[in-house]
């Protein structure tokens, strides 16, 4: 029996024991001498470094949509199918991941994302004629969107919204930092398929580091009937009120997101007159928000009221879409662009979390597949203001509105139930 002089001597018995709700493995963590990194800390780590990556690829076709028409010749009605393919496969992905989780396990499937991510960027590396492009792009989909439903289940099971910021803040870093070397590769006048080679070496790194990681991870699972299959579970999760909130809430989200951050540049190039340099370097301003955002509202005591909060944040950022619909200056569009990301940052990891926390443990991985999968909606709206009469002004509004209907959606939310 070890005396309390050898307890404190012998640390390595200390602080080793499993977390609560927490997969039992051989090793809680890492320790390097007397620092210790706790399991739970090293799953945040490699998941805020897996949807790094998936940020690099989510603003890269965007910044890169008016080289692509240019080297390909192509109408904005083609260039508009770069969105389908690209984020098609990421929804798609996102639906079957609960599936392929429960089938192959954690470890496996972000494996097969892996692969398939760093496959079309090797692919798209190369410029190869369009339509090889466009498989890249679906390639890279598929990739990004296992990586981040599978990784913001993982991340889900701690009941924590500041650890979903954090997630999604990591996500901002790579989505502005991929504009940033775009608008630098444009105006060094280096050809726009050499960033993929960046983003085939992230996905490489992020394999092999992933295999490591997560070799003994298990899915948390709260009690519940043996034999349960994967469709009683979705029928389950069918049946509760926050999930079409959630959807209704992912829809408008994902539409804000990804019609603003995708078509920002050629906005600004095209209605403002922005040079090719600067329109990049001021959509890396709008990830930048996001990410300032995400970071400050996941510092402690800092909290986001579920239903006021976000539909104040929201109106918010009506009011800097506003200011960008009317600004003459270049030095406003800076300000108001970045104003309009910190804003529009804490919606996505706010709305997983509201939908996370109120559905029981064993659900949480559905519940994320399918709130991220309900972004298909806003496919429709992005390859739509290319193709609309008064062309890109119409931007601007587009994005009032849908942030109207959001913030008015999110009045909706039920109030989250005990649970022990």
């Amino acid at each position: 029996m070890l005396s309390e002089s050898q307890n404190v001597n012998n640390s390595d018995f200390e602080d080793t024991r499993p977390l609560e709700g927490f997969p039992l493995v051989r090793s809680p963590g890492l320790r390097f001498g007397n620092f210790f990194i706790d399991q739970k800390a090293l799953y945040l780590l490699g998941s805020c470094m897996g949807v790094f990556t998936v940020g690099l690829n989510d603003t890269a076709t965007g910044a890169n949509l008016p080289s692509i028409q240019k080297h390909y010749n192509l109408s904005y009605e083609t260039i508009s199918l770069v969105f389908l393919a690209g984020f098609g496969g990421k929804l798609v992905s996102s639906i079957l991941n609960p599936v392929l989780q429960n089938l192959l396990g954690t470890r496996w499937l972000l494996l097969t994302a892996g692969v398939l991510y760093a496959g079309g960027s090797l692919l798209i590396a190369f410029a190869p004629p369009f339509s090889l492009v466009m498989v890249g792009l679906a390639l890279m989909g598929f990739g990004g969107g296992f990586y981040a439903a599978c990784l913001t289940s993982v991340i889900a099971h701690f009941d924590n919204s500041s650890f979903m910021n954090i997630l999604y803040a990591f996500f901002g870093v790579g989505a502005l930092s991929a504009p940033f070397i775009i608008g630098g590769f444009a105006s060094a006048s280096v050809s726009w398929n050499l960033y993929y080679w960046i983003q085939f070496t992230f996905g490489m790194v992020i394999i092999f580091g992933f295999l490591i990681l997560f070799k003994n991870y298990v899915v948390p699972s709260d009690a519940e009937p043996e034999g349960r299959t994967l469709r009683s579970t979705f029928i389950q999760f069918a049946r509760m009120r926050i999930t079409w909130i959630g959807i209704i809430l992912t829809i408008f989200g994902f539409a804000i997101t990804l019609t603003l951050s995708n078509w920002l540049t050629s906005y600004l190039i095209e209605v403002k007159g922005t040079g090719l340099d600067i329109s990049r370097y001021q959509l890396s301003m709008l990830w930048a928000g996001m990410t300032a955002g995400r970071m400050f509202f996941s510092l402690p005591y800092i909290r986001i009221r579920d239903r006021f909060g976000n539909a104040l944040l929201l109106a918010l950022l009506c009011g800097a879409i506003a200011v960008l619909w009317l600004a003459k200056t270049t030095a406003a569009n800076w300000v108001v662009i970045a104003a309009a990301g910190f804003f529009l940052g804490p919606n996505t990891p706010a709305i997983l979390s509201i939908v996370s926390v109120r559905v029981p443990m064993s659900l949480k991985g559905a519940a994320v597949s399918i709130t991220l999968g309900a972004a298909l909606g806003p496919l429709i709206f992005g390859i739509a203001v290319g193709k609309i009469v008064p062309g890109l002004q119409v931007l601007p509004p587009v994005l009032i509105v849908l942030s109207t209907l959001s913030a008015l959606t999110f009045w909706a939310i039920p109030p989250r139930e005990k649970r022990d």
